[in-house]
């Protein structure tokens, strides 16, 4: 493959000066064949011809191909092209120079003691700064044609780097998000499965997995989902509060209202969460566990909307005493407040306290 290598000055230099004449540790021992191909390659690198150096570097290789430095500036000069080169054609040459330090990097660990060898170090620490390089270069364009709504172009990257990192699951999320606007939710979905399997305890890739099943309709299966989420991170209420909503979508109240129930157990003082809870026993029709759940609330979060809420709900279920009980705070916090003055008298008649319905009478009074 013949090329035109351009790289900037400042970076000819740090190629020359680091790999070319790096100090300390040990070099490899070349073949015969290999030495007059690496002296020329070096003397081409001196004299900025890259590509004459390129040449020499890949005849080294094809006689030692485990010699590390020859190997590394063929990284670094399939590197240091592609950054010049139009994307497309810099992706290919990406994905020659990320093989090469690869290949570079396996190899110095194949090397006994490679670690008490300055210059090895410093190509191994180097080669994996500059595999991060590519993928953050790749992965920056291709969100960019995301973004700009470019699918096609956009899709092409992250399967290019889906392909050269398959470790790395940033890609194929961008491939699932694509997939999405796309408005193909399969396909979304094989690519979250496809994460999951890897790195099944991703809690990330569950929630999504659950949400896009949830979009379909596919409430079981997005029930498995949220309740993975909940195994794996039992003392998140959002796992808790996310399946109880399924299930409210499922018209199931009754396992919604347990699953409140189980996250009030992580945060007793989650005013929301509670609030939440009481709301679902009235739609389960657990009047008990409604009141209970409102008084909660109220300890929770003394106010007067609150208290004459729950005072309103007592009065149906004509629990008196508990209605003279927290009419008295609805007093406290509204002295002008008629409703309270009038509950309390009310329901001191009710359970036979003439005492206190005759100075509330008093009060009552004077307020007309």
């Amino acid at each position: 493959m013949k090329i035109g290598i351009k790289i900037s000055l400042v970076l000819l230099v740090s190629i020359v000066m680091v790999f070319g004449c790096a100090s300390g540790g040990s070099s490899q021992q070349l073949s015969s064949r290999a030495r007059p191909n690496f002296k020329e390659a070096q003397i081409f690198m001196q004299q900025y011809n890259y590509e004459r150096a390129l040449f020499y570097y890949l005849r080294v290789l094809e006689t030692d191909p485990d010699h590390v430095e020859s190997m590394k500036n063929v990284a670094d000069l399939y590197f240091s092209q592609a950054g010049e080169e139009e994307y497309e054609e810099a992706r290919e040459i990406f994905e020659i120079a990320h093989g090469y330090y690869i290949r570079t990097i396996d190899t110095i660990l194949g090397i006994d003691g490679w670690e008490n060898f300055n210059r090895f170090d410093l190509f191994k620490s180097d080669s994996e700064l500059k595999i991060e390089s590519i993928f953050a270069r790749n992965f920056i364009l291709g969100r960019e044609a995301y973004q700009e709504e470019d699918f096609e172009e956009s899709e092409e990257i992250f399967e290019f780097l889906q392909r050269l990192y398959p470790e790395k699951y940033e890609a194929t999320q961008m491939l699932a998000a694509i997939a999405n606007r796309q408005g193909d939710t399969d396909r979304a979905i094989g690519y979250f499965l496809r994460i999951l399997e890897a790195d099944p305890t991703n809690t990330v890739i569950v929630t999504n997995l659950a949400i896009e099943y949830q979009q379909l309709h596919d409430y079981e299966n997005a029930a498995i989902y949220f309740q993975m989420f909940i195994d794996l991170e039992p003392e998140n209420v959002t796992g808790y509060t996310s399946l109880a909503y399924l299930r409210m979508q499922m018209d199931d109240f009754e396992t919604a209202l347990t699953l409140y129930e189980q996250a009030m157990e992580v945060e007793p003082d989650n005013v929301d969460i509670v609030a939440d809870a009481a709301n679902i026993a009235q739609e389960a029709g657990n009047q008990e566990k409604v009141l209970l759940y409102w008084k909660r609330l109220v300890d929770l979060e003394k106010n007067e909307e609150n208290v004459s809420y729950l005072v309103s709900l007592l009065l149906r279920a004509q629990s008196w005493q508990e209605v003279l009980t927290y009419s008295k705070i609805w007093y406290e916090l509204n002295p002008e407040s008629k409703d309270a003055v009038q509950f309390i008298m009310v329901s001191a008649n009710q359970i036979g306290d003439t005492a206190t319905a005759r100075e509330y009478q008093e009060i009552f009074n004077k307020m007309e």
